[in-house]
């Protein structure tokens, strides 16, 4: 009984390559069929595989794919006050079109805080920021929804006229971590 059964189906399967060898054959014998767009579509993908399909994915919604991606970098020294110092963090990796921050790690640091100190985390331009000032480390929401493809900014500054800050303010290591769905 097991043999008429592994028969049967070799038999099936073969009856079905043959059924597609012939499907090919005509469709490469008649004209290729042209797409709205007027591209050709000239092959179609026929597949035969042991998987099976999982009834927990059958009719369920789209699940964005999450993830994050981290930069780091040596922060500006700061030297004289009334100067805005700015670190830029490019996007690491290939973040997929349509990603949107669910939270962002930071965290930054000086040799030394100078008095009236001010830090900003920037996102894309140092037109949207938050202050960072009162927390070399923490996580943020307020970037929640913005495009995850953007550059995120340091920006440092003390207040006043030019002076000279002494000791300089040396920069060290700055980093962002952006999640996103």
């Amino acid at each position: 009984m097991k043999m008429n059964k592994t028969l049967l189906a070799l038999a099936v399967i073969t009856s079905a390559f043959t059924m597609n060898a012939m499907a090919v054959d005509q469709l490469e014998s008649s004209q290729a069929v042209k797409s709205e767009g007027g591209n050709d579509i000239t092959s179609p993908t026929i597949s035969v595989s042991t998987d099976e399909i999982s009834s927990n994915n059958v009719g369920s919604s789209f699940i964005a794919a999450s993830g994050a991606w981290a930069k780091s970098g040596t922060g500006p020294s700061l030297t004289n006050t009334g100067l805005l110092y700015t670190l830029n963090l490019p996007v690491v990796g290939s973040v997929p079109f349509g990603s949107q921050i669910t939270v962002v790690n930071y965290s930054w640091n000086l040799s030394y805080i100078p008095s009236g100190l001010v830090v900003y985390l920037c996102w894309d331009t140092t037109s949207s920021c938050m202050d960072v000032s009162s927390s070399k480390t923490g996580s943020l929401t307020a970037f929640s929804g913005l495009d995850a493809n953007k550059k995120f900014i340091y920006a440092f500054a003390v207040p006043g006229s030019g002076s000279v800050i002494s000791p300089f303010a040396y920069g060290q290591t700055n980093q962002v971590i952006v999640n996103y769905n």
